[in-house]
């Protein structure tokens, strides 16, 4: 009798322990595609202020939130019940996370702090829990944050109270947990223990539909609801050739996503092309949260100027001659991949809401990064593959936005 006891007691102790949580790894940070067999979900993307959100519920049951998609942020986040800083207390509870609700969540015992581009700041606790995107396309384990603190600049604005976060994998720092599991933290992306079927790890984003006649004379910056976070890839969203754009090599913490070598940057006339000085090894990093382009302000400084824009430093934006939507050169972005990215004005000059003025979506950043907002974001269809260590990039078949040329 005892033997069997003991038995049963050893195989409860196994099974509790199986079930615990190992250390996070990138299957647990990446959106994987999902095949129905009949249609590839597609999650439609709402822009506000120029800035792409959607919905999505985490947990179970589930609690629905709407978030920034952010192609930049290394971590899913939203507010949680317990947050008391001055940016949580005007979002209603419902609105929050309540973790304690969740039969699938799992607690890691640290803080990490996230800045962004935008100004704002978080202060979060990562977790596991479930994703779930349109009801019904479920991601058992996902790493999310629990923001205990959210901080915005003076004066802004969220687009969202949330993020989806699809970039910057592995700058969580996992030892500070003292948490002994039988995995290591994350060291290598990937490793031997990410093992995927060929192709189930590529998302994408893109326009799904053409909308108004007006689409390329004039951006709504506000709100548009033609494009899309596809889990998978649509072949009828995009049309040949598809570009290969490896990312920036691995380098130990040092995220490769979804940055990509950059060797100049152009204003092509009909005639003439204009060329810009770009430093050697640089590189652009994807930021769908961002509603501009950022280059370092010397750089900026120098296109605006060529574009006849001028700096209004009280609106920090290059303001400029509303007929520069149909007068203005394409920008292009020359990739090291061999491959270049034009960019027509419509997509990287906007109009005031009130249509009194126009200015460009080409801002000076205060460091020499380049961040591929919103006008590269929306002018092409883009596939995210993370195992490829690539974005692969095709021309829309929906609707007449970016070029593609081979140098």
């Amino acid at each position: 009798m005892y033997p069997k006891i003991i038995i049963i007691f050893m195989l409860l102790c196994f099974y509790s322990i199986s079930a615990l949580p190992s250390f996070p790894t990138i299957k647990d940070e990446i959106f994987p595609a999902f095949d129905t067999g009949v249609e590839i979900p597609r999650i439609k993307l709402t822009f506000v202020k120029g800035v792409p959100t959607l919905p999505f519920s985490i947990g179970n049951p589930r609690q629905k939130f709407t978030g920034i998609f952010d192609t930049s942020s290394p971590i899913t986040w939203v507010m949680s019940d317990k947050c008391n800083s001055s940016a949580c207390l005007s979002v209603p509870d419902n609105e929050k996370f309540h973790a304690q609700a969740s039969s699938t969540n799992f607690q890691f015992p640290l803080s990490v702090d996230m800045n962004y581009l935008d100004g704002s700041h978080v202060q979060l606790k990562p977790e596991l829990d479930a994703i779930t995107f349109a009801d019904k396309f479920t991601i058992p384990r996902h790493l999310i944050g629990e923001a205990y603190k959210v901080d915005y600049p003076k004066g802004y604005t969220a687009p969202a109270d949330a993020r989806l976060g699809m970039g910057g994998f592995g700058s969580i720092d996992w030892t500070k947990t003292q948490m002994k599991f039988d995995l290591p933290p994350i060291t290598n992306p990937f490793s031997g223990a990410f093992k995927r079927a060929a192709g189930d790890d590529v998302v994408s984003t893109g326009i799904i539909k053409s909308g108004s006649s007006t689409y390329r004379k004039r951006f709504d910056f506000n709100d548009i609801s033609s494009s899309a976070f596809i889990l998978g890839v649509d072949k009828t969203l995009y049309k040949d050739p598809v570009y290969k754009l490896p990312l920036v090599p691995l380098q130990g913490f040092n995220s490769p996503f979804w940055k990509i070598p950059i060797t100049g940057l152009q204003l092509k006339y009909a005639n003439i092309t204009q060329q810009f000085k770009f430093s050697s090894g640089g590189h652009g990093k994807i930021d769908s949260s961002s509603p501009i382009i950022t280059l370092p302000r010397s750089t900026a400084d120098a296109i605006n100027a060529a574009l006849g824009a001028t700096f209004n430093a009280q609106l920090n934006t290059y303001t400029i001659d509303c007929k520069a939507m149909t007068t203005a050169p394409w920008f292009v972005i020359q990739f090291a991949a061999g491959v270049n990215a034009h960019i027509p004005a419509d997509q990287f000059i906007y109009q005031q809401n009130d249509g009194s003025s126009c200015y460009t979506a080409i801002g000076g950043g205060t460091d020499e990064n380049v961040y591929l907002g919103g006008p590269f974001f929306r002018s092409f269809y883009l596939m995210y593959h993370y195992t490829g260590l690539s974005v692969n990039i095709a021309e829309s078949s929906v609707v007449q936005a970016g070029k593609l040329f081979a140098q």
